[in-house]
Formats: C-alpha cells, sequence, structure tokens
C-alpha cells in the first residue's frame, strides 16, 4: 500500500521513496561539527575515575596528589555530590559511588582540569 499525501493540488507519495538527509554531505565529508569538537576560553575537561571491582566498600579515596597536580582545577567524590538517583525504569542508581561500589564501572571521582590529558592524568593519580 503507498501512502500519498495530498496539499492543495500537489499529490505526493513518501512511502517507499529515498529521502537525504540534512547533514549527509557534511556527514560523509567529515566536516559535521560535533559538540566534542568545541574549544572556549577556560573551558575544563573532565575526567572520571570509574571502580574496578565489582563489589567492594569504600574505605578511603585519596584525592591529594590528583588536586596537586598543575592545571587540576576540582576534585570530586560520591561525598561531595547529592544523594539523587537515576536509572532508565527504577530510579535506584546513585550518580556516584558513596560507600560501596556495586558494579565494575560505577563512577567513584571526578576531575576537571585545563586539559583532557591533565584530566585523565590525574585520575590515574587517584
Amino acid at each position: 500500500m503507498v501512502q500519498v499525501i495530498t496539499i492543495g493540488k500537489e499529490k505526493f507519495i513518501v512511502v517507499g521513496k529515498p529521502i537525504t538527509r540534512v547533514d549527509a554531505l557534511i556527514t560523509v565529508t567529515g566536516r559535521k561539527v560535533y559538540g566534542y569538537d568545541f574549544e572556549f576560553p577556560r573551558m575544563l575537561y573532565g575526567a572520571v575515575k570509574h571502580s574496578d571491582v565489582a563489589h567492594g566498600k569504600i574505605i578511603k579515596i585519596d584525592v591529594s596528589k590528583a588536586m596537586s597536580l598543575p592545571g587540576v582545577k576540582a576534585v570530586i567524590t560520591g561525598k561531595d555530590v547529592p544523594d539523587n538517583r537515576w536509572g532508565i525504569v527504577l530510579y535506584d542508581t546513585p550518580i556516584m559511588a558513596k560507600d560501596v561500589v556495586r558494579y565494575v564501572g560505577e563512577p567513584v571521582a571526578a576531575v576537571a582540569a585545563d586539559t583532557l590529558e591533565t584530566a585523565r592524568e590525574a585520575v590515574d593519580l587517584i
């Protein structure tokens, strides 16, 4: 079945017709600009430290070496984040681990720095 749309005296057949995407040319030629491509004066870059254990109790997170790295502006842990929850169906997942980690990859700390390389280096020092 073909769907025909009538606007005034014009008839348009839309089903089964190829539609060219508006951004197709700039995408395939590599000229498309993404959010990651923007850079502004005084912009900070972020990196997140993820848990490498499946389940464990957080005894201490030492951020002193990361904070002493030149270019690091802030380091936060779960204690600095409000106890808001998120999730797809149930809103039961904390934004950042506070007392325990529940899965590999759970965020435990975040760093803001002048460059992305500095932020990643600071995460490695946590």
